[in-house]
């Protein structure tokens, strides 16, 4: 008897389980059909089995889509609208296919990514081919732990757009930090941005790999240079830029003095003002330097302008007095000294231009998020 005549006759619960069972033989035997290799049926039987089973596959019990998922996410080129339904399933089915298939389409996960639970995001975010638009939708929609996985994916194609919101948001959320500066897509300006909210062990990693010596630019550039400054005078955004392929200036004896004395006084202003003026930076970026609690920024301009080290140290002690700290603090002492006897005065040159050139330039580069 025809399942159809079946369901007419009967009406009892044995009947519906009949019904049910039936049903079920029939989606799974249709399942066997959808992975089958090419060839053993018709392209236009596959999209048929596809399209029928794509509207269907919701009948079966989780253990079996389970199951289907996991065969299909293996397949090269598996059924595109079957492989789409799996994909919007619940996370127990859905997580093999948004892992592993590769027939899904960038715009598919996009919308899915959108649309979907945070444990999709997840499951995403560890796809062997992770391209740009996807990583770009996962930043825009996805949340923290998601951000975690594709940053630690090294399949995942970062944007410079959502690796600047990326590093941004790292401010908060510690955890992206050390992803981030293993990223291949990090570069110079984004790693020194990131310089004011990392570790002190971060700070100088950062120092050490986002750093430039710059004698051949000085001979390449020398006999244009400074007129090329000059004419540009009042373009703030490409003064700062150019900075950064300038020689440094050494601070005078009487430079250095004053900068201790500004500190040792406690004329707060004074003090700020002559930064500004030594190290040739915006007023915005000497203020971000004094008032850096750390020290490192400090041992950074202390060496770009020239000072020695009994200097330094002079004004590390008058800066702690200032700042109601121990001033023999031996431990802080030694941190902000490694930092100034590992960075040669041209590197430190170089990172102390480089913060007045991104400080410059976020104004003419909003970023949302």
């Amino acid at each position: 008897m025809a399942l159809g005549t079946t369901q007419a006759i009967n009406t009892g619960d044995d009947d519906v389980s009949l019904d049910t069972h039936a049903r079920g033989l029939l989606l799974r035997r249709m399942s066997d059909l959808a992975v089958l290799p090419p060839g053993r049926l018709t392209a236009q039987e596959r999209a048929l089995v596809d399209l029928v089973l794509a509207s269907g596959v919701s009948r079966l019990d989780v253990v079996s889509r389970k199951r289907l998922a996991e065969r299909v996410a293996q397949l090269p080129e598996g059924p595109a609208e079957l492989t789409l339904a799996l994909a919007r399933d619940e996370i127990e089915v859905a997580g093999p296919v948004l892992r592993g298939s590769v027939g899904l389409p960038s715009g598919e996960l996009v919308q899915i990514i959108r649309e979907a639970s945070d444990a999709h995001h997840l499951a995403i975010a560890e796809r062997k081919h992770l391209p740009g638009a996807v990583v770009d939708a996962l930043v825009e929609h996805a949340e923290l732990a998601a951000h975690c996985r594709l940053l630690a994916n090294p399949a995942a194609e970062v944007s410079n757009r959502s690796l600047e919101i990326l590093v941004r948001r790292s401010a908060a959320e510690e955890e992206l930090q050390p992803l981030l500066l293993a990223r291949s897509e990090m570069n110079i300006r984004l790693a020194q941005l990131m310089f004011w909210w990392v570790s002190p062990e971060a700070r100088r990693e950062i120092l050490t790999r986002y750093s430039v010596e710059r004698r051949q630019l000085y001979t390449a550039l020398d006999d244009v240079l400074e007129s090329g400054l000059a004419a540009s005078a009042t373009d703030e955004v490409l003064q700062a830029a150019l900075s950064l392929v300038r020689m440094p200036v050494l601070a005078t004896k009487q430079q250095s003095a004053r900068l201790v004395d500004h500190a040792t006084r406690h004329s707060r202003d004074e003090l700020i003002a002559e930064i500004s003026f030594m190290g040739r930076v915006r007023p915005e970026t000497a203020y971000r330097i004094f008032s850096d609690i750390g020290g490192e920024p400090m041992a950074v301009f202390g060496k770009a302008v020239g000072m020695s080290r009994s200097e330094f140290s002079d004004l590390l002690s008058a800066l702690a007095s200032m700042r109601g700290l121990d001033p023999d603090d031996v431990r802080s002492q030694t941190r902000v000294s490694t930092v100034f006897d590992m960075i040669s005065n041209d590197r430190a040159d170089f990172v102390l231009h480089c913060w007045d050139w991104a400080m410059s330039a976020d104004a003419q580069m909003p970023i949302d998020g």
